[in-house]
């Protein structure tokens, strides 16, 4: 199943969680709201069943309990008698997809990770990997109030001139814990979607030196989608991946040569610490799944389109630098020293 997050030309923009299914996009909420004959009680136990935000669909289970399986047989069925199904405002269960705007599957998760976990990214990079990279996967946390969707536009800082894209998957989480086993893990995670962690890399490098970070390499700029794919329709090991500029590829890979499973890099995450449904936990960057490792820098203008046949496009166009005030930031920051993998 394809989950998505969109905006309904019937619902005054207001975000709904939904189904990706072919061409067609389908509003559970809606479709079971109007199975149910409509009105007070029918809005309710629809909202309770398949809630409109995606974090709360999670986290009502929506994936085991059947809830979207059944809006997927009620339009179904409406589709072969003829039927219109609509919900409380009017608004259409089933609609072309070319109507809808998609968001990012979960458009403010609770908490966002990524983990290194291919060896290639690093040392393609121009890192060596430290005897921790055997014993756990290591990440860092993104900001959560920089997600960006499907043609949205890729911020560009003004304190960076070298601008990157990475190439990755990751997954979210679909219920709550803490010190989970792997085996617990795996039955944790919802799906998977596409994630591209722009990179501003000479200040990322620069601050980085100090054994910290990456903080503003890393904190403007968060796209990802355009859907979420679930578990029992992806193999984890075999997702492929291919980055696009301006429709030339400058990068492929896939999922096959991690160092660590989705459900360990959960079980990890969990030890000790609470994990709550629509968190997001990226898995890092395929080798070669950049530009710092190719040499190759994004420019303004650019078209930047992340594939994977299994799930989907996600396409942003990078936008220009920002445009601030001369005394924004701090008088000692004068730009940071190009970045490159060959002098690290």
């Amino acid at each position: 199943m394809k989950l998505i997050t969109f905006t309904h030309p019937g619902s005054g923009s207001a975000p709904r969680a939904g189904i990706l299914q072919g061409p067609l996009v389908i509003d559970p909420f809606a479709a079971l709201y109007a199975s149910y004959g409509g009105g007070m009680d029918a809005a309710r136990r629809a909202s309770a069943e398949a809630p409109r935000d995606m974090v709360a669909l999670l986290a009502a289970g929506a994936l085991t309990s059947g809830a979207l399986q059944r809006a997927l047989e009620v339009a179904e069925q409406s589709a072969q008698a003829g039927d219109h199904l609509a919900g409380p405002d009017g608004e259409a269960a089933v609609l072309p997809g070319a109507e809808v705007r998609l968001l990012a599957p979960v458009p403010r998760p609770p908490r966002i990770r990524d983990y290194l976990t291919y060896e290639a990214h690093a040392t393609g990079a121009g890192k060596q990997l430290p005897p921790a990279f055997d014993e756990m996967p290591i990440c860092y946390k993104c900001n959560v109030d920089t997600v960006l969707g499907p043609e949205d536009e890729i911020v560009w800082p003004a304190y960076s001139d070298q601008l990157d894209y990475e190439l990755e998957v990751g997954f979210f989480v679909s219920r709550p814990g803490r010190n989970l086993s792997v085996a617990e893990a795996a039955s944790a995670i919802a799906g998977v979607t596409i994630f591209n962690d722009v990179s501003a890399r000479d200040i990322q490098i620069r601050e980085m030196s100090l054994g910290i970070g990456p903080s503003k390499g890393k904190d403007f700029c968060s796209p990802m989608g355009p859907c979420i794919v679930t578990m029992d329709e992806i193999d984890e090991w075999n997702i492929e991946l291919t980055a696009r500029v301006n429709g030339e590829t400058w990068s492929k890979g896939t999922t096959a040569s991690r160092k660590y499973s989705f459900a360990e890099v959960l079980a990890w995450a969990s030890y000790c610490e609470d994990i709550q449904p629509g968190e997001f936990l990226a898995v890092g960057t395929v080798g070669g799944g950049c530009g710092f490792e190719l040499e190759r820098w994004i420019r303004p203008g650019d078209v930047v389109e992340l594939s994977s046949p299994q799930i989907g496009t996600l396409r942003n166009v990078v936008g220009h630098p920002e445009q601030v005030p001369p005394d924004a930031g701090i008088p000692s920051y004068r730009g940071a020293p190009r970045a490159s993998a060959k002098t690290r």
